[in-house]
């Protein structure tokens, strides 16, 4: 009988489901990302809080985004990724049907969503470079053995800047603090061991998993954030020694690289914010977003790159507002082009009064894959031009993939932003009551095309040393014409540097010893300075320049 009555609830079973079909399935949305806009700071700053977006006025921007509307959003199901409080903006996730819940509130001022990113691009080609011949990067300069990074320091006139550090006792970068705000930071490599032995990574956050990023020396895979941050804080000579290596670092991850998911323009933006609340003076970043779209859309459209839509653009604006230099990559084309025909600028180097940094060769031609400007409303992007090195357009880096001392050959402008952060952190070190915006106008106004910038290379190739030289120009005393001036030297064959009036004839100069001996020298002008080049090595000590 039990047998019999389990036949006959099967069949019926079986009868139902042919009729019915199958019982539907439970699926819930997927979760898409999305910013929302709020229109102030919320019932606690009293009502004197409107948003004037794109940027609130100066004195609430600080405030942070209201916690009443962050609860609000929570109970929609909304979760949180970024809070940037000088735009009163969030990003996060939601299921998407409950959208609409989040639009009655009329503390919001707009909704958008996020694009999903395209599968990577091919990178661009790797060189490797483990070993060197003794003395290859020796420089003339300071006696400093850059190793590798000779050509670049040089080609720069880094080394001439450093030169005169050291003769006024200054330690490039020593003091200053720099964020670079990259993917990951691998730090294995001998390169990096000086950032550990004298704790000078001062902050450090992943923005993408939301929490305190690891950069111990025993993590041996490679990074893009390490590589870039070879190229300023760097120091092992004989290998590679950075633009600005005693500085002090906030390292901050914004950019996911092995998985495929929502662009992270948003992580940018919040590491801005946090690289300024740390007290960075210089901001060095290589990320930047226009999108390529995996749902057949199109890329943002040109209007979008004005400098003052993009969130991450408005945050590097607001960076600069706050007097801290903002040094962006201008990014790769995806294929390489010598004569592009339309504007392939990012985001953030759209932004204003930051410096957006392409890069070209050693004919001072932009390198075929340096995405070229202007900006939709028409400022000359980029700003100006790094160089690449080796074999044309490639630079070298700290290959962050091994624990030995090990160099890559590297293409990409995401090698360009780095360097002339580490400039503008010298400039800054040898001039602290400058302005962020007089140091990027020096760099500017020195560049070799400044009187014909174009969307290729911008303002043309700068030069350190030039830069250094203008904004010294109204601040360092001429020279006596005759007399003597006392001078330390630091040893090897530094050039000493003193001060003229640049309306004076070239006078009559004696390098002497304190003993009375006299050193050949040569002498040239550079500006409103003259440089005095001994023809030998000379010992660490005093000496006496006459001038006739």
């Amino acid at each position: 009988m039990r047998r019999s009555l389990i036949r006959m609830v099967w069949a019926l079973g079986f009868f139902l489901l042919c009729i019915l079909g199958p019982p539907p399935k439970c699926v819930a949305s997927e979760p898409v990302k999305i910013w929302v806009r709020f229109s102030d700071k919320g019932p606690s700053s009293l009502g004197q809080n409107k948003s004037t977006f794109p940027g609130m006025a100066p004195e609430n921007e600080n405030l942070p985004v209201s916690n009443v509307y962050m609860e609000a959003l929570k109970a929609k199901g909304f979760v949180c990724d970024t809070r940037l409080k000088w735009q009163n903006l969030v990003s996060g996730r939601i299921d998407p049907d409950s959208i609409p819940g989040l639009r009655a509130y009329a503390f919001i001022t707009g909704i958008s969503h996020f694009p999903r990113k395209a599968k990577p691009l091919p990178t661009l080609p790797r060189f490797p470079l483990n070993w060197l011949p003794p003395g290859l990067g020796k420089s003339s300069a300071m006696g400093i053995d850059y190793g590798a990074g000779r050509a670049l320091m040089e080609s720069l006139q880094v080394d001439k800047v450093h030169a005169w550090m050291r003769s006024a006792k200054m330690k490039p970068g020593k003091g200053m603090r720099v964020a670079v705000i990259d993917a990951d930071f691998h730090l294995g490599s001998p390169i990096f061991s000086e950032l550990f032995t004298q704790n000078r990574i001062r902050d450090q956050w992943d923005f993408v998993s939301n929490q305190a990023i690891s950069v111990q020396q025993d993590l041996d895979s490679g990074s893009h954030g390490g590589e870039c941050l070879s190229l300023i804080g760097g120091n092992l000579p004989g290998t590679l020694v950075g633009v600005a290596p005693e500085a002090e670092f906030l390292l901050y991850r914004a950019e996911e690289n092995l998985h495929e998911g929502w662009v992270e323009e948003d992580y940018v933006a919040a590491a801005i914010e946090r690289a300024v609340d740390s007290g960075a003076q210089v901001i060095s970043i290589s990320l930047g977003y226009r999108y390529e779209y995996d749902d057949g859309h199109a890329d943002l459209p040109f209007s979008a790159l004005d400098g003052k839509t993009r969130p991450s653009s408005i945050a590097a604006q607001g960076a600069a507002r706050r007097n801290v230099l903002v040094s962006v990559a201008m990014g790769n084309l995806p294929s390489p082009d010598h004569i592009p025909t339309s504007p392939s600028i990012s985001a953030p180097a759209d932004a204003d009064s930051i410096l957006a940094v392409g890069i070209a060769d050693k004919m001072r031609q932009r390198c075929s894959y340096s995405c070229t400007g202007p900006t939709a409303d028409g400022r000359v992007k980029p700003d100006l031009v790094s160089m690449g090195a080796v074999g044309g357009c490639a630079v070298s880096v700290a290959n962050t993939s091994m624990k030995v001392a090990s160099l890559e050959q590297l293409q990409g402008t995401s090698f360009a932003a780095p360097v002339v952060a580490g400039i503008a952190t010298i400039l800054r070190q040898t001039h602290p009551e400058l302005k962020a915006e007089t140091i990027r106008q020096a760099l500017i106004s020195t560049s070799d095309s400044y009187e014909t910038p174009d969307s290729l290379v911008g303002h043309g190739l700068l030069n350190a040393w030039a830069a250094f030289l203008k904004i010294n120009g109204d601040t360092l005393p001429h020279a006596s014409p005759v007399g003597w001036v006392r001078l330390y030297h630091g040893g090897g064959r530094i050039p000493l540097f003193i001060p003229r009036n640049s309306k004076d004839p070239l006078p009559k100069l004696e390098l002497v010893e304190l003993s009375g001996r006299r050193i050949p020298v040569t002498v040239q002008i550079l500006g409103p300075t003259l440089s005095i080049e001994p023809e030998h090595d000379l010992r660490t000590g005093v000496y006496m320049v006459r001038i006739q």
